[in-house]
């Protein structure tokens, strides 16, 4: 603590200004004690005794932290803690009088009168600093006049850099909150004087510059309501992040940024347990069948955070690899890792991968996602989601793997698409093999993630970027978003809790129209309104559903494990069922393989078996 006053020169600076403030309060407390009358007496008990009470204020001011060199960041806290410092400080004078000084030559008055000095000398001098800034806000053309959405943490924080850094350009000049108990109050000296309706009126009656939304997390509809009176207000509006990094590395300030779109699909904050992760990873092998994909490249970077003994990045595409390792290196230069350039739907090759590396743990997030292409290709999905997984499956069983996790998806619920179908018999077996080994198996679903490759936000962006049309499939249509980060730690969390046999679903939020998608997508542009680049709906495609599901009503949905995940409860079947239900799936495989072209009542067939996965399960 001491050791920083010679090496802060703020803090230097600020130890002479309280020297000469505590002697200047003694003097001062002399003076009105003894009513100006300062005889020689009088100067020599002042002059004995200044050394031991400036002595006793520095100490206890440093204890106390106020002699801190951050005047600017003045607040409430440091008023308490000034007060604080002078008492005790008073008390240790007075101590220190009795000690070596005959206390009854000293007027208990000017004792009293000090202390009352030294909390307004040292308090009028803190404050004055965040007072100038304050008014040199005010005045400065080149501060901006900020309206902030939000009275709650993040708010705060915001208001309190902005008066305390002026030099950020920013003046929070009013508050809006929709708590109407909160209305008229004052927080940190700014006014809360609307909801968020009262947006346009405040900005036009109160010279805004700029409105900046002070919270991360909210639900869609509250979110898109917000933003679309912050553009009725004619003025720029921003957002704060969410926490991308520790917050004590990062100013809030320094998170203002500009609106997107998962801003507007909105989520509540999750609550990941982060601890219970880096236990149940660290330390092990951990492969990740398509690493370089969206979700596995993701599941790479998160796993690799967790310090495992070696991850194993497992793809067939050569590209897709190559520039993963080049992330791993720059980010992980500690990590242990390999690169397995191999195919799922081969087995030995496959094989090969586990026997060389024996990882402990799988994510299986290889797989045939895009509904239409997979329509037009459907012995290709069965190849790649069900022969794969098997594949994958079998050799984990093979090779003891403690645990497999298979990446689901929310197609597979009911499905009418090629797809969806072979995700929901990929799912439907690993359920099935849970009982059938030592190792646990168990799935996990969600719905669309924002930003992956074939994403339709991507295919808007580009079709926004051309000039329009922006085609969607129909007016109706809705979907499950989540972002990529957010879908993976739930699916580590679920990971972890799985206890095998379950399937358990990631808790999407609300149901997102794809039109009101696209329509945020045009005004978030910059290209003008819906006016200028038009919407043109061109009709579902094969395997298209309007709205997607998260589970069907004969599936078992247990109470959430957490306020993250349902589960649905996996049920035991006797070796018997399984070797038939395998049969089956060999065979609709053996078909795939040999009949590329001639796959009349393909379809039916996939679904039988799916009906027959419902009742064995």
């Amino acid at each position: 603590m001491f050791s920083t006053i010679f090496k802060n020169r703020k803090v230097q600076i600020d130890l002479v200004i309280h020297l000469i403030l505590f002697f200047l309060s003694y003097l001062t407390a002399f003076v009105l004690a003894y009513n100006g009358k300062m005889t020689t007496n009088v100067w020599y008990i002042f002059n004995i005794t200044v050394p031991i009470v400036i002595l006793a204020r520095l100490i206890l001011f440093i204890v106390f932290q106020v002699i801190n060199g951050q005047w600017a960041d003045a607040s409430i806290s440091d008023a308490v803690q000034i007060v604080k410092a002078s008492f005790v400080s008073s008390l240790l004078i007075t101590f220190m009088m009795y000690l070596f000084h005959d206390i009854e030559s000293i007027p208990i008055s000017a004792l009293v009168i000090d202390l009352f000095m030294v909390i307004t000398f040292t308090g009028c001098a803190r404050f004055s600093v965040r007072l100038i800034n304050e008014i040199f806000m005010k005045k400065s053309d080149k501060v901006k006049r900020v309206l902030i959405v939000g009275t709650g943490i993040i708010g705060r924080r915001l208001i309190k850099e902005m008066k305390t850094n002026w030099e950020m350009g920013y003046s929070p000049v009013a508050l809006v909150d929709d708590n109407p108990a909160k209305l008229n109050t004052t927080i940190m000296g700014v006014k809360v004087v609307g909801t968020r309706k009262s947006i346009p009126h405040i900005v036009d009656t109160m010279n805004i510059d700029e409105i900046i939304i002070a919270f991360a997390y909210a639900k869609g509809e509250d979110m898109r309501e917000i933003v679309n009176f912050c553009r009725l207000s004619n003025r720029p509006f921003k957002i704060i992040s969410k926490h991308e990094v520790p917050v004590d590395q990062k100013t809030i300030v320094d998170r203002i940024r500009q609106i997107n779109i998962e801003d507007l699909i909105g989520r509540e904050q999750i609550k990941i347990d982060f601890d219970q992760i880096q236990k149940y990873i660290e330390g092990k092998r951990v492969l990740i069948t398509g690493a370089a994909g969206s979700i596995g490249s993701e599941l790479c970077r998160q796993v690799a955070k967790f310090r495992p003994e070696q991850l194993i990045c497992f793809d067939r595409s050569e590209n897709g690899l190559f520039y993963l390792e080049r992330e791993l290196q720059e980010k992980f230069q500690e990590l242990n890792y390999s690169l397995a350039l191999a195919d799922i739907t081969d087995f030995i090759e496959t094989d090969n991968v586990f026997n060389k590396h024996k990882p402990q743990i799988v994510f299986h997030a290889a797989a045939y996602k895009h509904v239409p292409m997979m329509e037009l290709h459907p012995s290709q999905a069965v190849k790649n989601n069900v022969m794969g997984t098997k594949n994958v499956l079998d050799v984990s069983i093979q090779h003891g793997v403690k645990k497999f996790v298979f990446i689901s998806t929310d197609k597979a619920v009911n499905p009418v698409s090629f797809m969806g179908m072979t995700k929901r018999i990929a799912e439907q077996l690993v359920q099935a093999s849970d009982n059938s080994s030592k190792t646990r198996c168990l799935a996990v679903r969600f719905g669309n993630v924002i930003g992956s490759s074939g994403s339709v936000i991507r295919l808007f962006q580009e079709q926004i970027s051309k000039g329009g049309p922006v085609t969607v499939t129909h007016p109706d249509v809705k979907r499950y978003f989540m972002s990529i980060p957010e879908a993976v730690l739930l699916v580590l969390q679920a990971a972890v809790l799985g206890e095998g046999g379950q399937t358990f679903l990631l808790k999407m939020g609300d149901l997102i129209k794809i039109n009101d998608l696209a329509k945020e997508l045009i005004m978030m542009s910059g290209n003008g309104s819906q006016d200028k680049i038009k919407i043109s709906y061109t009709g579902l495609r094969f395997g298209e559903k309007i709205l997607e599901e998260l589970w069907e009503e004969s599936e078992e949905l247990v109470q959430n494990v957490n306020e993250n995940l349902y589960v649905l409860k996996g049920r035991s079947i006797n070796k018997f069922n399984l070797r038939e239900f395998k049969g089956k799936i060999n065979n609709i495989i053996r078909v795939a393989s040999a009949q590329e072209k001639n796959l009349n009542g393909f379809k039916s067939k996939l679904e039988e078996i799916i009906q027959e996965g419902r009742a064995i399960m």
